[in-house]
């Protein structure tokens, strides 16, 4: 099979779509994302860069990039909020070519940093970060969310 890892397209978003609702799922969250909200978000509004990965079968893949700009330093950062390779397709080096790929675009806008995360007990995700030679960030501390479709989510 060959492997194509390319930035995606607004023909890609149908199945982007499919395999974030699997994601979403995997950890516990319901989509409620639109293809067309996507369409707005990604490729109208620049707000993140989705890479694909395609087969002769139809994409297998997809990783999403956003900028964090470090207002320490004044450069930016880039992280992979997303990363997703379907079941049957795991343990292919499909991640490693979009983790790759995402590095290329990170490095070619000059980004300083490039981050992922992984939950705790996705340990297969872990030792593949390891083994590619990420660093391990330690822990800086508790994060907290508050869900601003609520209107009792903050007080003062």
């Amino acid at each position: 099979m060959t492997l194509i890892v390319r930035t995606a397209t607004a023909l890609d978003i149908p199945q982007v779509h499919e395999m974030m609702g699997l994601l979403a799922r995997h950890h516990g969250d319901t989509a409620t994302i639109t293809p067309q909200v996507m369409q707005r978000q990604i490729f109208d509004e620049a707000r993140g860069r989705i890479v694909v990965a395609a087969e002769e079968e139809g994409l297998v893949g997809y990783a999403l990039l956003v900028e964090r700009p470090n207002l320490v330093t004044g450069g930016v950062g880039h992280d992979i909020n997303h990363l997703f390779v379907v079941e049957w397709r795991r343990r292919a080096g499909i991640g490693r070519a979009l983790i790759a790929a995402l590095r290329e675009v990170s490095l070619g806008a000059g980004a300083e940093v490039l981050t992922i995360s992984a939950q705790a007990e996705n340990l297969g995700a872990i030792t593949a970060y390891r083994e590619m030679g990420l660093q391990e960030m330690p822990l800086f501390g508790v994060r907290f969310r508050v869900d601003l479709t609520q209107t009792n989510g903050l007080t003062a």
